[in-house]
């Protein structure tokens, strides 16, 4: 006998968009407080080990454990993992792909040489600890709590998107003018993190995208080099380049059928070319018949039991 499937736990909570917001804007006054309790403005995160530790490293560890808390207390299946499989695409991928090799190249162009002992260590792991709690509050919690009701992926997506690029205000009570601009690159940043759970089936590849992409920006933030800007706009240059070179063309049109036109009340299948009538009858095109019944496809008529007589399968 095969061993029965594991039992889900009940939710002590069930997701909905009030709970979700609820716990965003929880881990949002934890941890943005405890940074502004630290005294280190935006600015100057990153201008020491010691600044990292106590304005980034510590609250980021503190809204961590928040958001575990309340994943074990609320008992919410699907925010590390996708219950059911989703349409993917290389299109879908595109935007990932293009997150990757920007990180790639901003790290090659960072100035490595004026990061003192272990702070560039200090940096990742608060880099590391933004992945892991800001995507667990808002592809994992906030777009669980989306996935109710009557909602489309696309709205969850949007609405995911957007909460998580206003999230980014939050930066103003630390000082950061440039906040409002934040926004609109938190939200495609948001999209692209989305992309790559959706596209692995797991948060956790949206949480390393999102580290890596914070590590980098943090390092160039820090001590920038020439080449971070010069190698990210002679990308966005190619790719620019790429899409006018090869714009999308519809493919080829299927070419016609040639042939007598089939009899009355039978339609001709597009795919096998078959009438509907001899489709359903020789198990192509229309349906195939299964214990006497014809299993449909669409645009054919097809015969509801099984011939006695084997009629011929012609264009």
């Amino acid at each position: 006998m095969s061993a029965a499937p594991p039992r889900r736990a009940t939710p002590r909570i069930e997701p909905s968009p009030r709970v979700g917001l609820m716990m965003f804007a929880a881990y949002a006054i934890v941890v943005v407080g405890l940074m502004r309790i630290s005294g280190i403005g935006y600015e100057h995160l990153f201008d020491s080990t010691s600044n990292t530790l106590r304005a980034a490293v510590l609250p980021l560890a503190v809204g961590a454990v928040l958001v575990i808390a309340f994943l074990r207390w609320a008992r919410w299946d699907g925010v590390f993992h996708e219950l059911q499989a989703l349409s993917k695409g290389k299109l879908l991928a595109s935007l990932p792909v293009v997150m990757i090799v920007v990180i790639v190249l901003t790290l090659m162009g960072v100035s490595w040489s004026q990061f003192a002992t272990g702070q560039a260590l200090v940096i990742a792991l608060a880099a590391a600890l933004v992945g892991f709690t800001e995507e667990t509050v808002f592809r994992g919690i906030v777009l669980r709590s989306l996935r109710t009701g009557r909602r489309t992926e696309a709205a969850a997506l949007a609405w995911t998107a957007l909460v998580f690029g206003l999230f980014h205000l939050t930066n103003l009570a630390l000082g950061e003018m440039g906040a409002p601009l934040q926004v609109v690159f938190a939200g495609l940043s948001g999209v692209s993190f989305y992309l790559a759970r959706r596209l692995t089936g797991t948060l956790f590849a949206a949480m390393a995208l999102h580290a890596s992409w914070d590590f980098s920006t943090f390092l160039a933030g820090v001590h920038p080099g020439e080449g971070v800007f010069v190698s990210t706009a002679a990308f966005g240059l190619v790719v620019i380049y790429a899409w006018a070179r090869h714009p999308h063309r519809p493919g080829p049109a299927r070419p016609a059928h040639s042939g007598q036109p089939p009899r009355r009340g039978c339609g001709r299948d597009p795919h096998s070319g078959l009438t509907g009538c001899h489709a359903a009858s020789c198990g192509h095109g229309a349906g195939v018949h299964r214990r006497g019944l014809a299993v449909a496809r669409p645009g054919a008529v097809l015969l509801r039991h099984r011939p006695r007589g084997r009629v011929p399968c012609t264009p």
